[in-house]
């Protein structure tokens, strides 16, 4: 399994995997309820993955509690006992994977600052450090990282998605945007922000599995991992950032 240079060692890769295990599998000719022998905690789990599944596919408006109870073949009153509302649901659902994507930036970054010794930090460094646990994930850990990449990326290009993407990710953003904006002093914040949002954007697109490199004309590239992609990403990113402000190295 591929890892992140630098990284700190309270979270890693496997641990983020191992925090959200594969899908169960739906067990059919059952009326829905708890199953026998599983954990509240195991059920919380069951109803986040079918939760994360339907939001991605459905959107926040497509999806009900009540798919999400029959998804998870569980009772609908224990979604609510659970996690309360929809609202509340789905912002759990973000939260789940997001406190990993903050813990493992955040480790990278505290590295590449003490690396630094004060100074500027590397613009190829803030881009791998930044997309590299996103991508990984989706690359290497279980389907549910793909799933919540497509869902990032439906929440991305929706009016819901600015307060709950501002909620749980724009704190960590603001860091690297600190660092990025000391790496370009001559390019103004504005095109700062714009080349970040771009990243990010890309970043999602990546991970999203859509097929469109092969739709497009290139079927060797159809089963590549977004992990097999991520150093192209990096270096179109880098150099993308580099070009606002003519940074040569």
């Amino acid at each position: 399994m591929q890892s992140i240079d630098g990284l700190e060692n309270e979270i890693s890769l496997e641990t983020a995997f191992e925090a959200t295990p594969p899908t169960p599998k739906r067990q059919t000719g059952k009326k829905p309820g708890r199953p026998k022998g599983k954990s509240s905690d195991q059920t919380r789990e069951r109803i986040l993955d079918a939760a994360e599944r339907l939001f991605a596919n459905e959107g926040y408006d497509g999806a009900t509690l009540r798919d999400v109870a029959a998804a998870a073949d569980v009772q609908l009153h224990a979604v609510g006992y659970h996690f309360g509302p929809k609202d509340i649901l789905f912002d759990t659902v973000i939260s789940r994977r997001s406190v990993i994507m903050t813990e493992l930036r955040m480790n990278a970054l505290s590295a590449a600052r003490r690396a630094a010794v004060g100074g500027v930090v590397p613009i190829e460094t803030l881009v791998r450090d930044y997309i590299s646990p996103f991508v990984l994930s989706a690359g290497e850990g279980d389907r549910g990282w793909r799933t919540y990449a497509a869902l990032m990326g439906r929440l991305a290009n929706s009016p819901l998605g600015t307060e709950i993407i501002a909620r749980h990710y724009d704190a960590t953003a603001r860091e690297y945007l600190k660092e990025f904006s000391r790496a370009l002093p001559d390019v103004i914040e504005a095109d700062v922000i714009e080349g970040f949002s771009a990243m990010v954007a890309a970043m999602l697109g990546l991970c999203a599995d859509t097929g469109r490199p092969a739709r497009l004309g290139q079927p060797k590239i159809a089963h590549r991992k977004p992990s097999d992609s991520l150093e192209t990403l990096v270096r179109f990113q880098t150099a993308g950032f580099k070009s606002l402000g003519n940074v040569d190295g």
